[in-house]
C-alpha cells in the first residue's frame, strides 16, 4: 500500500475513534445534566416513559461507541506498529512505557465501561420493565416498586461512574500526544 493511502486509513480510523468518544461522553453528559434534571420535572408516569425511550435509544449508542472505540483503537495501534501478533504488545505498549502504562489503563477504563454497560442493559433495565398483574397483591406491589427503585439507583450510580470514567479515558488518551501520562 502507498503511504498516501495509509496515511488516509489512519486519519479515518482517528476520525470514527474520536467521533464515537465524543458521541459516548457527549450523551453520557446530556442524559445526566439534561435529560435527568428534565424527568423529575413531569409527572411520574411521564417521566418513566420519557426515559425508557430515551435510555433504549442511548444504550444504542453506547454499544455501538464503545465497540468502534475498540476496534478503532485498535487498528490505529496496529497501524502504528505497536501491536502485533507475536509479541502482541510491542514496546513502547508496555508497562514499562508511560504511552504502554497509558493505553493500558484506558483499555482496562474500556472494560469496565462494558461491564457497566452489561449490568445495565442486561440485569439492572429488565427490572425497570416489568408490570403487575391483576391479581398482585399489595406486599408484591411493594417488592415490586423497592426492586425497580433499587436498580434505578444502581443505573443512575453506574452511569454517574462512567461518565467519569469516559472523562478519565478521554484525558488520558489526550495526554498520548505527548507520549502519556508519566
Amino acid at each position: 500500500m502507498s503511504q498516501t493511502l495509509l496515511n488516509w486509513m489512519f486519519l479515518s480510523m482517528s476520525f470514527l475513534h474520536d467521533l464515537s468518544i465524543c458521541t459516548y461522553v457527549g450523551g453520557a453528559v446530556a442524559m445526566e445534566f439534561i435529560l435527568n434534571p428534565a424527568q423529575q420535572t413531569i409527572p411520574p408516569a411521564q417521566a418513566q416513559i420519557m426515559g425508557e425511550k430515551s435510555s433504549d435509544r442511548f444504550l444504542i449508542l453506547v454499544w455501538v461507541s464503545l465497540v468502534v472505540i475498540l476496534i478503532t483503537g485498535v487498528v490505529r495501534l496496529q497501524m502504528k506498529g505497536l501491536i502485533g501478533w507475536d509479541p502482541l504488545l510491542n514496546a513502547p505498549l508496555t508497562w514499562d512505557y508511560s504511552y504502554g502504562r497509558t493505553v493500558i489503563t484506558m483499555f482496562i477504563i474500556w472494560i469496565i465501561l462494558a461491564v457497566n454497560g452489561s449490568l445495565i442493559t442486561f440485569l439492572f433495565r429488565p427490572r425497570l420493565k416489568g408490570k403487575l398483574g391483576a391479581g398482585t397483591s399489595q406486599s408484591q406491589a411493594t417488592e415490586d416498586r423497592n426492586a425497580k427503585m433499587q436498580a434505578a439507583t444502581w443505573i443512575q450510580n453506574l452511569s454517574r461512574a462512567d461518565l467519569v470514567l469516559a472523562v478519565i479515558a478521554l484525558l488520558l488518551g489526550a495526554s498520548l500526544l505527548r507520549g502519556g501520562v508519566a
